[in-house]
């Protein structure tokens, strides 16, 4: 008959992870980015807000295509 479906565990990480938000002087530290990443986010970003790493690619696009404000 039918079973339920469970969850994919790697989905699921994977999804925490996009989802995690993370501060400016953590993405200071972080070992993914590329010094020029870690310029740029530190020159745009907002130190009292948090980021999404989707978001902080977004905005290392929009200062890279001259769209920062």
């Amino acid at each position: 008959m039918f079973t339920k479906k469970e969850p994919d565990p790697k989905k699921t990480e994977t999804q925490q992870k996009n989802n995690q938000k993370y501060s400016k002087a953590q993405f200071a530290e972080s070992r993914q980015l590329s010094r020029i990443e870690k310029d740029i986010l530190a020159a745009v970003l907002l130190e009292q807000q948090t980021y999404t790493l989707q978001e902080a690619q977004q905005h290392i696009q929009q200062f890279m295509n001259g769209e920062a404000q």
